[in-house]
């Protein structure tokens, strides 16, 4: 019996452990068939996480993107044109002719447009610029830095603007701003309306167009009398020294560095626009004064055949001023834009001159001075300009306009940079255009235009030499006469 009992014990307790291994295993399968799925959602999700490497790095870029662009806001100012020039000439050449029709001249002009709000009281704006005609990828005047990106000039892109805003005491009764940097100095008034486009430069496009560096003052007025700005600029085109650049082996006609002096700009600009009317209105006056004008700013490089000095025609010539004032009344009867702009040129040479072929030739041919072509003339040379234009919207897809500018013997601009590649602002003599637009939308139209320059003096856009009579005594190398029929399509956003 207790054999019995004891067999029965035995038989219990080894079911029992029986069960309970079996319990341990069908636990340990199932904790290893769920760490065997667990690895598997692991490499599934790796696997897809692989296949989607690039939408990552397409999202990514989206992101960086749009973190660019909550910085610095883009736009684009984009013109597409061909021109068809012909001259008339003050005589005849060799084989009797007395013209020359060019062929077309097709042109591409590209602006990136760039501007940030740093905070409220401080921003930026720039514009990256690219001139250029077709088919041509040479550099030239990369010594003219105030045509870098203003005239066709290769396909690089230049900086035509990049400068700073800053309110001085945004609280104030009269806030004053600091403007510093490449400034807002081309594309000025009244220039928007043949473009149709809004006001992009801040001066006068009459006196000066062209890209330059320098810094501004502005007092803002508008509290003490509405609509109204007042500025004080300052800057220099160009600054040599020979003692600076005599390590780099440049040579500026022999001038040791305390005969050459930089060029210095300053201006006075006063700005108003009045609410009194039902239309738009502008009305500018100014003065600026360039002292130690240079008779020819460029840097030459070594002639690397003959390891020798090329001639620079480098020299202090004078000093140059322009006052004026313009008036542009905008949207008359919501189609009607007209304008009207007047400046006068002061030169007063400082007696020197410059001999063009070569400092050293000792000829004495082809030497001029500011506005003069005598040694030791210091007399002062005044000239004046008008510039007038009208505009008039046909409905809301058509504007024909027409502008006339006229230039006396003695005119000056600061007007070299003007994209226009006549400068016809320059003229010594009568300018007229015509043109037609067909708006496409708020940010492209087409233009058509006609342009009829008639010169009367030598020398249009040029501060050196005399300014003389365009009369057939001067032979066939005197343009009398230069016309222009262009098409442009002009994209801006």
């Amino acid at each position: 019996m207790n054999n019995k009992i004891l067999l029965s014990g035995i038989a219990s307790v080894l079911l029992v452990t029986t069960s309970l291994n079996a319990t341990s295993l069908d636990e340990k399968i199932k904790k290893l068939e769920d760490t065997i799925k667990a690895q598997q959602a692991q490499i599934e999700e790796l696997i897809s996480t692989s296949e989607d490497v690039e939408d990552i790095d397409e999202r990514l870029e989206i992101v960086e993107t749009r973190s660019f662009t909550d910085k610095i806001k883009l736009g684009l100012g984009m013109r597409v044109e061909m021109n068809n020039y012909s001259n008339t000439y003050a005589g005849k050449d060799d084989n009797g002719k007395d013209s020359y029709d060019a062929n077309e001249i097709y042109r591409t002009k590209l602006n990136i447009n760039m501007k940030s709000k740093i905070s409220d009281d401080l921003k930026f704006t720039g514009r990256l610029s690219m001139y250029k005609n077709w088919g041509d990828s040479t550099t030239r005047n990369v010594n003219y830095d105030s045509m870098q990106g203003r005239k066709p000039d290769g396909s690089a892109l230049y900086v035509e603007r990049a400068y700073l805003d800053w309110v001085m005491n945004p609280t104030s009764e009269i806030p004053m701003i600091l403007t510093l940097g490449r400034q807002p100095s081309s594309d000025g008034p009244s220039y928007q309306i043949k473009e149709n486009m809004t006001r992009k430069g801040t001066y006068d496009a009459l006196a000066a167009d062209g890209a330059a560096d320098g810094i501004v003052v502005t007092a803002n007025l508008n509290k003490v009398l509405s609509g109204t700005t007042f500025r004080v600029a300052y800057g220099t085109p160009n600054v040599l020294d020979n003692e600076a650049y005599s390590n780099e082996q440049m040579n500026y006609n022999g001038n040791d560095s305390s005969d050459y002096k930089s060029t210095k700009v300053t201006g006075l600009f006063l700005e108003h626009t009045h609410n009194a009317f039902s239309f738009g209105n502008l009305f500018q006056a100014y003065y600026m004064d360039a002292k130690d004008m240079n008779a020819n700013p460029q840097l030459l490089d070594i002639n690397q055949t003959s390891q020798t000095f090329m001639q620079s025609t480098d020299e202090n010539v004078g000093d140059l001023s322009i006052a004026g004032f313009m008036l542009e009344a905008n949207k008359i009867g919501g189609n009607l834009d007209l304008f009207a702009h007047y400046a006068k040129s002061t030169a007063k040479p400082n007696g020197q001159t410059v001999d063009l072929d070569g400092a050293n030739s000792g000829n004495g041919q082809d030497t001029i001075g500011l506005l003069t072509s005598t040694a030791g003339d210091t007399s002062t040379k005044t000239g004046q300009a008008i510039w007038l234009g009208a505009r008039y919207a046909i409905g809301k897809s058509y504007k024909i306009g027409a502008e006339y500018n006229k230039g006396s013997q003695n005119w000056f601009s600061f007007t070299s940079g003007a994209n226009d590649p006549l400068n016809k602002l320059a003229t010594r003599g009568d300018a007229v255009e015509l043109y037609v637009t067909r708006v496409i939308n708020k940010n492209a139209n087409i233009r058509l235009g006609y342009v009829d320059i008639n010169y009367n003096y030598t020398g249009s856009g040029s501060h050196l030499g005399t300014p003389v009579a365009i009369t057939s005594a001067l032979g066939n190398g005197a343009i009398k006469e230069t016309k222009n029929t262009y098409i442009t399509f002009n994209v801006l956003f």
